[in-house]
């Protein structure tokens, strides 16, 4: 049950309209969701940490309800990126600390490439990062393969409920809010045919992440350690860029199914950055 305010938009950004939502007041944080766009996936940690920060989710490009831009076909991170970079100024955040997390992940690290002097810290979690992880390059076979099968079944929107079944386990993706599960279903057509295509190829920068001006943190779910891409990508990210690498609690999707103690995790890092000049 939402219990703090908030303010939603739909703003111009990059050529497209992005739909956003803002809780709280304080220290800018910015949340850049994964497969399937949809801003509701962090609706609970945005909730909690509204009472020290200002909390700003949004759907991305062409997902939920940032419509699709006419004769958009394909996407890449980078343009992802741009995105959440002209978001950041047409809000007039000023420099916020972001948050990713699997795909958003990955586009943050795009972000810090591409847009570090607009951002104060990063915080990238489970980076499926397929060009340097070799467990990521497989969790991508098989995630093809549930989305291939889905596809045969039932097109996109099965694809879609497929996949996220296998991400968050079947109980889990029955208690997501019906709204945020029924947007992420619709969203099945532009993950497969018009991001995927383009994202999957994304190769790092790690000369541009090692020498970027800010703290960037990197951060992997406990049941993943030493076996699952995302703990890879995580641990890459680290190396790359010299900063510390986290255990956060859970798997994958613990801001979903372990909101409280996933926003105490967040707590000390997004303080140690909001601290800093």
């Amino acid at each position: 049950m939402t219990t703090t305010a908030v303010r939603t938009g739909l703003v111009e950004a990059n050529g497209t309209k992005l739909y956003h939502e803002i809780r709280g007041d304080g220290p800018p944080v910015v949340f850049i969701s994964g497969g399937g766009g949809d801003a509701g996936v962090y609706q609970a940690v945005a909730e909690l940490l509204a009472d020290t920060y200002t909390v700003v989710t949004y759907d991305r490009r062409g997902n939920s309800r940032s419509p699709r831009p006419p004769g958009w076909t394909r996407t890449t991170t980078a343009e992802q990126a741009d995105d959440c970079a002209a978001l950041i100024e047409t809000l007039g955040l000023e420099r916020p600390v972001v948050f990713g997390s699997s795909a958003g992940g990955t586009i943050l690290v795009s972000l810090i490439e591409r847009h570090v002097p607009l951002i104060r810290g990063a915080i990238v979690h489970e980076p499926g990062l397929s060009a340097v992880s070799p467990k990521a390059a497989e969790a991508r076979a098989l995630l093809e393969k549930i989305a291939s099968d889905g596809m045969t079944a039932g097109g996109p929107a099965a694809a879609m409920e497929r996949t996220f079944r296998w991400l968050l386990g079947d109980e889990l993706f029955e208690s997501v809010p019906s709204d945020v599960r029924s947007r992420v279903r619709d969203n099945g057509e532009v993950l497969f045919g018009v991001e995927r295509p383009g994202m999957s190829s994304f190769e790092p920068n790690a000369d541009a992440l090692a020498s970027a001006s800010i703290p960037v943190h990197a951060a992997y779910g406990e049941d993943n350690e030493g076996t699952a891409a995302w703990w890879e990508g995580a641990a890459w990210v680290s190396r790359a860029t010299g900063g510390p690498l986290h255990v956060f609690p859970g798997g994958h999707t613990a801001f979903m199914d372990r909101p409280a103690e996933f926003t105490e995790a967040l707590r000390p890092i997004l303080e140690s950055m909001t601290q800093e000049g």
